[in-house]
Protein backbone atom coordinates (compact mmCIF):
# COMPACT_ATOMS: atom_id res chain seq x y z
CA UNK A 1 0.00 0.00 0.00
CA UNK A 2 1.05 3.31 -0.67
CA UNK A 3 3.02 4.84 2.34
CA UNK A 4 1.11 7.91 2.23
CA UNK A 5 -2.44 6.89 1.11
CA UNK A 6 -2.18 4.99 4.43
CA UNK A 7 -1.43 7.77 6.60
CA UNK A 8 -4.54 9.66 4.32
CA UNK A 9 -6.57 7.00 6.16
CA UNK A 10 -5.44 6.96 9.13
CA UNK A 11 -6.24 10.84 9.01
CA UNK A 12 -9.67 10.09 7.54
CA UNK A 13 -10.43 7.96 10.20
CA UNK A 14 -9.39 10.81 12.48
CA UNK A 15 -11.57 13.29 10.99
CA UNK A 16 -14.98 10.76 10.40
CA UNK A 17 -14.27 10.13 14.44
CA UNK A 18 -14.29 13.57 15.16
CA UNK A 19 -17.07 14.41 12.81
CA UNK A 20 -18.78 11.58 14.86
CA UNK A 21 -17.84 12.96 18.09
CA UNK A 22 -19.76 16.57 16.80
CA UNK A 23 -23.11 14.33 15.65
CA UNK A 24 -23.37 12.95 19.11
CA UNK A 25 -22.71 15.97 21.13
CA UNK A 26 -25.53 17.43 18.98
CA UNK A 27 -28.00 14.43 20.28
CA UNK A 28 -26.62 13.72 23.69
CA UNK A 29 -25.72 17.33 24.89
CA UNK A 30 -28.22 19.24 23.40
CA UNK A 31 -28.31 21.50 26.70
CA UNK A 32 -24.90 22.25 26.75
CA UNK A 33 -25.02 23.47 23.35
CA UNK A 34 -28.00 25.88 23.99
CA UNK A 35 -25.66 27.32 26.61
CA UNK A 36 -23.14 28.30 23.85
CA UNK A 37 -20.58 25.56 24.34
CA UNK A 38 -18.04 25.96 21.59
CA UNK A 39 -18.12 22.84 18.79
CA UNK A 40 -15.00 21.38 18.39
CA UNK A 41 -12.87 22.44 15.40
CA UNK A 42 -12.28 19.76 12.37
CA UNK A 43 -8.93 17.94 12.21
CA UNK A 44 -8.68 19.81 8.78
CA UNK A 45 -10.49 21.97 6.92
CA UNK A 46 -11.08 21.59 3.08
CA UNK A 47 -10.94 24.63 0.76
CA UNK A 48 -11.64 25.08 -2.67
CA UNK A 49 -8.73 26.70 -4.95
CA UNK A 50 -9.58 30.08 -6.78
CA UNK A 51 -8.15 33.15 -8.31
CA UNK A 52 -8.26 36.68 -6.38
CA UNK A 53 -6.07 39.64 -5.08
CA UNK A 54 -2.61 38.63 -3.47
CA UNK A 55 -1.08 42.11 -1.83
CA UNK A 56 2.09 42.23 -0.23
CA UNK A 57 1.60 44.36 2.51
CA UNK A 58 4.39 46.95 4.31
CA UNK A 59 3.40 48.53 8.04
CA UNK A 60 5.18 52.18 8.25
CA UNK A 61 4.92 54.34 10.92
CA UNK A 62 2.80 57.51 11.02
CA UNK A 63 1.64 60.93 12.72
CA UNK A 64 -1.88 62.18 12.97
CA UNK A 65 -1.85 66.10 12.42
CA UNK A 66 -4.18 69.16 12.63
CA UNK A 67 -5.93 69.49 9.21
CA UNK A 68 -3.72 72.82 8.14
CA UNK A 69 -6.29 73.44 5.34
CA UNK A 70 -9.30 73.71 8.21
CA UNK A 71 -7.29 75.30 10.97
CA UNK A 72 -7.04 79.29 11.00
CA UNK A 73 -5.17 81.61 13.41
CA UNK A 74 -6.68 85.02 14.70
CA UNK A 75 -4.88 88.38 14.76
CA UNK A 76 -6.30 91.58 15.57
CA UNK A 77 -6.44 93.61 12.45
CA UNK A 78 -5.37 97.05 14.69
CA UNK A 79 -2.68 97.05 17.28
CA UNK A 80 -4.47 97.46 20.75
CA UNK A 81 -5.73 96.32 24.22
CA UNK A 82 -8.06 93.37 24.64
CA UNK A 83 -10.81 94.50 26.78
CA UNK A 84 -12.58 90.94 26.82
CA UNK A 85 -12.04 87.21 25.42
CA UNK A 86 -15.63 85.20 24.95
CA UNK A 87 -13.92 81.61 24.73
CA UNK A 88 -11.29 79.71 25.91
CA UNK A 89 -8.89 76.19 24.76
CA UNK A 90 -11.81 73.50 23.98
CA UNK A 91 -14.68 75.75 23.62
CA UNK A 92 -16.74 75.39 20.16
CA UNK A 93 -17.23 78.04 18.06
CA UNK A 94 -19.46 79.08 14.72
CA UNK A 95 -18.15 81.03 11.81
CA UNK A 96 -19.32 84.52 12.90
CA UNK A 97 -19.14 84.03 16.41
CA UNK A 98 -16.90 86.67 18.64
CA UNK A 99 -13.71 85.84 20.03
CA UNK A 100 -12.77 88.85 21.97
CA UNK A 101 -13.13 92.25 21.86
CA UNK A 102 -10.49 94.58 20.97
CA UNK A 103 -9.69 98.85 21.73
CA UNK A 104 -7.26 100.31 19.37
CA UNK A 105 -4.55 101.71 20.57
CA UNK A 106 -5.04 104.96 17.89
CA UNK A 107 -8.35 105.50 17.49
CA UNK A 108 -9.76 103.83 20.82
CA UNK A 109 -12.39 102.49 18.80
CA UNK A 110 -13.59 99.31 20.03
CA UNK A 111 -14.21 96.29 17.57
CA UNK A 112 -14.96 92.20 17.47
CA UNK A 113 -12.45 89.76 16.55
CA UNK A 114 -14.48 87.09 14.71
CA UNK A 115 -14.14 83.12 14.26
CA UNK A 116 -13.18 83.09 10.41
CA UNK A 117 -14.62 79.05 10.65
CA UNK A 118 -16.53 76.42 12.71
CA UNK A 119 -14.39 74.44 14.90
CA UNK A 120 -13.04 74.02 18.27
CA UNK A 121 -10.80 76.56 20.19
CA UNK A 122 -7.33 74.44 20.40
CA UNK A 123 -5.33 77.33 22.03
CA UNK A 124 -5.74 80.99 23.44
CA UNK A 125 -2.09 83.30 23.85
CA UNK A 126 -3.41 86.05 25.81
CA UNK A 127 -6.05 87.51 28.36
CA UNK A 128 -8.04 90.61 28.70
CA UNK A 129 -6.05 93.74 30.08
CA UNK A 130 -3.07 92.21 27.76
CA UNK A 131 -1.68 94.55 24.70
CA UNK A 132 -1.26 92.83 21.22
CA UNK A 133 0.25 93.33 18.41
CA UNK A 134 -1.10 93.05 14.40
CA UNK A 135 0.69 89.94 13.82
CA UNK A 136 0.04 88.31 16.94
CA UNK A 137 -1.91 85.11 16.69
CA UNK A 138 -4.40 85.17 19.62
CA UNK A 139 -6.41 82.32 18.56
CA UNK A 140 -6.34 79.36 16.74
CA UNK A 141 -9.22 77.22 15.82
CA UNK A 142 -9.32 73.78 14.20
CA UNK A 143 -11.96 71.79 12.22
CA UNK A 144 -11.85 68.97 13.98
CA UNK A 145 -13.84 67.03 12.09
CA UNK A 146 -10.84 65.81 9.82
CA UNK A 147 -7.41 65.45 10.36
CA UNK A 148 -3.77 64.58 8.32
CA UNK A 149 -2.32 61.18 8.63
CA UNK A 150 1.72 61.89 7.63
CA UNK A 151 2.96 58.49 6.71
CA UNK A 152 7.00 58.01 6.73
CA UNK A 153 7.44 56.05 3.35
CA UNK A 154 10.85 53.89 3.40
CA UNK A 155 12.85 55.48 0.46
CA UNK A 156 12.92 51.56 -0.85
CA UNK A 157 9.31 51.58 -1.51
CA UNK A 158 8.98 55.00 -3.14
CA UNK A 159 8.14 53.53 -6.45
CA UNK A 160 5.68 51.17 -5.31
CA UNK A 161 3.40 53.72 -3.08
CA UNK A 162 1.32 56.51 -5.17
CA UNK A 163 -1.59 58.88 -5.05
CA UNK A 164 -4.83 57.33 -4.77
CA UNK A 165 -3.13 54.31 -3.00
CA UNK A 166 -5.70 52.64 -0.02
CA UNK A 167 -4.20 52.56 3.26
CA UNK A 168 -4.97 50.82 5.99
CA UNK A 169 -4.67 52.82 9.41
CA UNK A 170 -4.64 50.76 12.73
CA UNK A 171 -4.81 53.05 15.94
CA UNK A 172 -2.80 51.98 19.10
CA UNK A 173 -6.13 50.33 20.39
CA UNK A 174 -6.54 48.28 17.79
CA UNK A 175 -9.23 50.40 15.53
CA UNK A 176 -8.67 50.42 12.12
CA UNK A 177 -10.09 52.90 8.85
CA UNK A 178 -9.26 52.80 5.50
CA UNK A 179 -8.00 55.82 3.21
CA UNK A 180 -5.95 57.02 0.49
CA UNK A 181 -3.06 58.83 -0.45
CA UNK A 182 -3.44 62.21 -1.29
CA UNK A 183 -0.54 63.44 -1.18
CA UNK A 184 2.93 62.46 -1.63
CA UNK A 185 6.32 64.63 -1.18
CA UNK A 186 9.18 64.99 -3.82
CA UNK A 187 11.48 64.79 -1.04
CA UNK A 188 13.45 63.10 1.39
CA UNK A 189 13.49 64.67 4.61
CA UNK A 190 16.71 64.97 6.08
CA UNK A 191 15.85 64.35 9.76
CA UNK A 192 13.97 61.25 9.07
CA UNK A 193 15.34 60.05 5.29
CA UNK A 194 11.92 59.18 4.57
CA UNK A 195 9.69 60.21 1.72
CA UNK A 196 5.95 61.59 3.40
CA UNK A 197 2.87 60.84 2.45
CA UNK A 198 -0.49 62.16 3.23
CA UNK A 199 -4.20 61.32 3.62
CA UNK A 200 -7.33 62.34 5.31
CA UNK A 201 -9.15 60.99 7.65
CA UNK A 202 -12.85 61.49 9.39
CA UNK A 203 -12.74 59.31 12.19
CA UNK A 204 -13.32 60.55 15.95
CA UNK A 205 -10.61 57.87 17.17
CA UNK A 206 -7.71 59.52 15.08
CA UNK A 207 -6.58 62.98 17.07
CA UNK A 208 -3.54 65.10 16.54
CA UNK A 209 -0.22 64.38 17.79
CA UNK A 210 -0.99 60.80 18.24
CA UNK A 211 0.74 57.88 16.45
CA UNK A 212 -0.43 55.49 14.57
CA UNK A 213 0.49 52.37 12.22
CA UNK A 214 -0.58 51.89 8.42
CA UNK A 215 -0.35 49.43 6.07
CA UNK A 216 0.19 49.81 2.34
CA UNK A 217 0.04 47.45 -0.60
CA UNK A 218 2.97 47.63 -1.82
CA UNK A 219 2.99 45.12 -4.41
CA UNK A 220 -0.03 43.39 -5.93
CA UNK A 221 -1.76 40.46 -8.31
CA UNK A 222 -4.62 39.35 -9.33
CA UNK A 223 -4.04 35.31 -8.86
CA UNK A 224 -5.32 33.10 -11.96
CA UNK A 225 -4.95 30.48 -8.33
CA UNK A 226 -4.39 31.53 -4.69
CA UNK A 227 -4.56 29.68 -1.29
CA UNK A 228 -4.54 30.46 2.16
CA UNK A 229 -0.94 30.87 3.77
CA UNK A 230 -1.74 28.71 6.39
CA UNK A 231 -2.22 25.92 3.99
CA UNK A 232 1.26 26.15 2.25
CA UNK A 233 3.89 24.32 3.86
CA UNK A 234 7.79 23.86 3.44
CA UNK A 235 9.19 20.42 3.17
CA UNK A 236 12.86 19.57 2.02
CA UNK A 237 13.03 23.10 0.41
CA UNK A 238 9.68 22.32 -1.73
CA UNK A 239 6.45 24.09 -1.09
CA UNK A 240 3.80 21.94 -0.99
CA UNK A 241 0.20 21.82 -0.24
CA UNK A 242 -2.32 18.24 0.83
CA UNK A 243 -4.68 18.03 -2.09
CA UNK A 244 -7.95 16.30 -1.52
CA UNK A 245 -8.46 13.71 -4.66
CA UNK A 246 -10.33 10.36 -5.21
CA UNK A 247 -7.32 8.74 -3.46
CA UNK A 248 -8.10 10.80 -0.16
CA UNK A 249 -5.18 13.55 0.89
CA UNK A 250 -2.36 13.77 -1.15
CA UNK A 251 1.08 15.74 -0.50
CA UNK A 252 2.34 17.84 -4.13
CA UNK A 253 4.39 20.60 -4.69
CA UNK A 254 3.69 23.52 -6.01
CA UNK A 255 5.37 26.67 -7.32
CA UNK A 256 4.51 29.73 -5.23
CA UNK A 257 4.37 33.77 -6.53
CA UNK A 258 3.55 36.80 -4.58
CA UNK A 259 2.84 36.14 -0.78
CA UNK A 260 0.62 38.21 0.96
CA UNK A 261 -0.70 38.43 4.40
CA UNK A 262 -3.43 36.10 3.85
CA UNK A 263 -3.05 34.82 0.44
CA UNK A 264 -0.39 33.17 -1.40
CA UNK A 265 -0.46 32.95 -5.02
CA UNK A 266 0.17 29.42 -7.10
CA UNK A 267 1.68 29.82 -10.18
CA UNK A 268 2.00 26.07 -10.86
CA UNK A 269 1.16 22.42 -9.19
CA UNK A 270 -2.51 23.64 -8.79
CA UNK A 271 -5.82 24.24 -10.42
CA UNK A 272 -8.90 26.23 -9.64
CA UNK A 273 -11.79 23.92 -8.40
CA UNK A 274 -9.16 21.71 -6.78
CA UNK A 275 -9.72 21.05 -3.09
CA UNK A 276 -6.83 21.76 -0.61
CA UNK A 277 -6.27 21.45 2.91
CA UNK A 278 -6.54 24.72 4.46
CA UNK A 279 -6.68 24.51 8.50
CA UNK A 280 -5.04 21.16 9.55
CA UNK A 281 -2.01 21.79 6.63
CA UNK A 282 0.85 21.86 9.29
CA UNK A 283 -0.29 18.59 11.55
CA UNK A 284 -0.61 16.52 8.71
CA UNK A 285 2.65 17.14 7.58
CA UNK A 286 4.12 16.71 11.55
CA UNK A 287 2.13 13.57 11.38
CA UNK A 288 3.70 12.40 7.87
CA UNK A 289 7.26 13.30 9.75
CA UNK A 290 6.95 11.86 13.29
CA UNK A 291 5.31 8.57 12.16
CA UNK A 292 8.05 8.25 9.63
CA UNK A 293 5.91 8.17 6.58
CA UNK A 294 7.21 9.87 3.05
CA UNK A 295 5.54 13.05 2.26
CA UNK A 296 6.21 13.20 -1.06
CA UNK A 297 5.28 9.64 -1.60
CA UNK A 298 2.07 11.01 -3.61
CA UNK A 299 4.04 13.26 -5.43
CA UNK A 300 3.54 12.81 -8.95
CA UNK A 301 0.12 11.04 -8.97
Amino acid sequence: MNKYLLMSMIWGTAIFAQAAEDIHAGHGHAAEAEKGAPKAKPAVEILTAEGGPVERLVTFPAEIRLNRDRTAAVSPRYAGIIRSTQVNPGDTVKKGDVLATMENHVTLASYDLIAPLSGTVIAKNKSAGESAAEDAVLFEIADLSSVWVDISIFPQYGNAVRTGQRVELIAPDGDSVETVIQYISPLISPETRTLQARCLVSHPDFKPGAFVSTRIAVESVQAVVRVEKEALQTLNGRAMLFIQDAHGLEPRDVETGLKGAQFVEIKAGLQPGEKYVGYGSFDLKANSITSGLDAHAGHGH
